[in-house]
């Protein structure tokens, strides 16, 4: 695990030298919104997903250095869905630090002399636009690849069908995750939460593997064995990384994972372990879960009737156990592929999913 972490770190720097000297949000006015657009992007994070381009393309023999700028286009593409996510969600943390419409918020109250209300509105407002910007960004930093040695033709193509393929179906993933929260659970299943996750959190891991792959090849073959076997890894890798997001999310400790637990029952999400809790609680126990849902604030007491709750259910272990054999079906969607130390950093990673914290 320590050349793991190792490598994950210097895909972390790399990308976040790379990020953090470009000049783009520099060139956006007024300023407050060009440090908001640098924000996310700087701060930080796991670096997953540029991890992926960075490994998919060492592990078709391809150029690292060539793949950096695809790899930083994925991160800020990836950003600028977690600012309106935020937005939509209303949470006020990211990565342990204000997220960006409320760090506006504050900015129009302290620097603008606005009230409240008006602060409120302009920062989600300013918040969409840079989220807006920070796609435009992703895009003009993926179209860059052209200036890296690979061709204009492929570069054309990755951008094609991170506008298209990748665009819609993580959106609509979004989409699914924001209706699923006025449904009633008994018209969610277990099989509508899994397509909305690999639409949400999947599609974007599958294209940053796509992308590397392309790079090493010198072509996007989303059809071709190799690429299929990079899909099935994704969306397995991130049913697994989703559920463990849904367990942190209850079971831990908020100053680590960065945002308050418990805000997927604040919001009523029919997340999996929601729904297997549903499942298994007796029918007159249904309604001690319900009344959780939705409160204004979570007290220790609450969290820890919640956590006994799923726990006593059954429903915490059985997500554990679907997290492990999720696991198990994206490291052997992997065999196919060369066997060399990249596809070993892709096989530790899923392990990393599984015991990580944040």
């Amino acid at each position: 695990m320590t050349a793991f972490t190792d490598e994950l770190r210097r895909v972390g720097e790399q990308i976040g030298d790379f990020l953090c000297s470009d000049t783009f949000p520099e060139t956006i006015h007024p300023a407050a919104l060009g440090e908001a657009v640098r924000d996310y992007p700087c701060r930080g994070g796991k670096r997953i997903r540029p991890a992926l381009v960075m490994w998919a393309c060492e592990l078709f023999g391809g150029d690292r250095e060539q793949a950096i700028p695809a790899a930083a286009a994925i991160e800020i593409y990836h950003n600028w869905t977690l600012v309106h996510d935020d937005i939509i969600d209303r949470d006020d943390l990211r990565r342990g630090k204000l997220s960006t419409h409320a760090s506006l918020r504050n900015h129009a109250e302290k620097n603008l002399k606005a009230t409240p209300e008006q602060a409120a509105a302009f920062g989600e407002s300013f918040a969409i636009l840079a989220g807006d910007i920070q796609q435009g960004w992703a895009v003009e930093r993926l179209a860059s690849v052209a200036d890296h040695g690979v061709s204009p033709g492929l570069a054309l193509e990755l951008v094609r069908a991170m506008q298209t393929k990748l665009n819609r179906e993580l959106i609509s993933g979004e989409a699914q995750d924001v209706e699923m929260e006025l449904l009633d659970s008994s018209f969610v299943s277990e099989a509508d939460v899994m397509n909305m996750i690999n639409g949400k959190t999947g599609a974007i891991m599958e294209f940053a593997l796509h992308c590397g792959a392309a790079i090493a090849k010198g072509a996007y073959e989303p059809k071709s064995p190799d690429f299929r076997a990079l899909s099935r890894y994704a969306a397995n890798l991130a049913a697994a990384f989703q559920l463990q997001d849904d367990m942190l999310g209850v079971f831990g400790d908020a100053k680590v994972f960065g945002k308050p637990v418990c805000s997927d029952f604040q919001e009523a999400k029919p997340t999996m372990l929601y729904l297997e809790a549903v499942r298994r609680l007796p029918a007159d126990r249904r309604p001690e879960l319900d009344s959780f849902l939705r409160l204004p604030h979570y007290s220790d007491a609450d969290v820890a009737a919640i956590c006994a709750l799923l726990t006593g259910c059954g429903a915490a272990d059985a997500v554990r156990e679907s997290i492990i054999n999720l696991s198990a079906s994206a490291r052997a969607a992997l065999l196919p592929l060369p066997a060399n130390q990249w596809r070993g950093m892709l096989d530790t990673l899923v392990e990393h999913m599984l015991v990580r914290s944040v």
